[in-house]
């Protein structure tokens, strides 16, 4: 990460929990939901294969729409 996350009370490193970076929930939420057209494009091939990796795939779906809320709601 650049020097913009120094001193973030958010964990870039984290895709869920209440610490985890709004930034790495919403990435990889995103790519699960375009997973299908982005699995068209090679140069996507290698992040499309890093969601099976994810064993926390269900909680962070759970974690992006918090994220989601919280940023309508300016609680983020």
């Amino acid at each position: 990460m650049t020097q913009y996350c120094k001193g973030c009370e958010y964990d870039p490193k984290k895709r869920v929990g209440d610490d985890a970076c709004p930034f790495t929930t919403l990435y990889w939420d995103f790519l699960d939901r375009h997973k299908a057209q982005f699995s068209k494009n090679h140069r996507m091939s290698q992040q499309v294969n890093g969601l099976t990796r994810l064993s926390d795939l269900p909680e962070l779906r759970v974690r992006a729409k918090k994220v989601l809320q919280g940023l309508s709601d300016g609680t983020i």
